[in-house]
């Protein structure tokens, strides 16, 4: 299977910062931090295959093709070096980033995600995900997924958004997402980052548990751990200040907003 160069919005100048979102996400969900960020770093955020504006591409169903594909992309760019940030699936993705190409990678934001896919404390089982995908389809099944994103669920300010991006997934890509992080694990991995990390995460998270955070924190030989309160899964729309806040003091130490 040919590796796709993947449809990107690329902002700004500087150190390059590459985002990586995460299931039924899609590039568009940065806005505000490629806003925020833009004037510090070269941000390029990636639409995987199957999601975002890259819906029309198949959808591996091995989360290391999809790193194949981000490192394809940021070839295709001129990009060499970059620090990278990934969120809940994205998670997992830059972390088979690190290690397809551990000296590109600068830092590295691990954002309300985890070392094993399989999600044990998730909201349903994977499997389960998957029945109901069957059984209500795609756009039933990602609004009720999305839903548990949020604190407040669907009464969030920013659910309406969150679920219009969702359902712009195709379908193959939601299937193939769910078998894709069901089977990847990368505990064995964890020790081998050597990057400067920073792990963050919401308290009220219904898709990662603290074990896994833990589990990260406790493992990565370089890692620090930010808990945000009073948030969940998609932590970056209910705390977008406090979430700029600390990774602009993480990547770029000193610099004021």
């Amino acid at each position: 299977m040919l590796t796709p160069v993947l449809p990107c919005r690329r902002v700004g100048s500087g150190e390059t910062l590459v985002l990586v979102h995460g299931y039924l996400g899609g590039a568009s969900q940065w806005s505000a931090e490629i806003d925020f960020l833009s004037p510090y770093f070269d941000v390029v955020a990636v639409n995987l295959a199957g999601y975002g504006d890259a819906h029309h591409l198949s959808a591996p169903s091995e989360i290391a093709d999809h790193a194949r594909a981000v490192l394809a992309t940021l070839d295709h760019l001129g990009v060499n070096r970059f620090h990278s940030l990934g969120h809940s699936m994205g998670g997992m993705v830059v972390q088979e980033l690190v290690k397809l190409a551990p000296a590109r990678v600068n830092k590295l934001v691990l954002y309300g995600t985890g070392p094993q896919g399989s999600l044990p404390g998730r909201f349903e089982t994977m499997g389960r995900s998957r029945e109901r995908l069957a059984e209500d389809g795609l756009v039933r099944t990602a609004k009720r997924i999305c839903a548990t994103w949020l604190l407040d669920k669907e009464e969030s300010p920013a659910y309406e958004a969150l679920a219009a991006l969702a359902v712009h997934s195709s379908e193959q890509a939601a299937r193939a997402g769910l078998f894709a992080m069901e089977r990847w694990d990368g505990r064995d991995h964890l020790q081998a980052i050597q990057q400067t990390t920073l792990i963050v995460w919401g308290e009220g998270d219904r898709s990662y548990g603290w074990s896994q955070i833990e589990k990260l924190w406790r493992t990565i030989p370089n890692a620090s751990l930010a808990v945000l309160p009073t948030c969940s899964h998609a932590l970056h729309l209910e705390r977008p200040a406090l979430f700029h806040a600390l990774l602009l003091e993480f990547l770029q130490p000193g610099a004021r907003a």
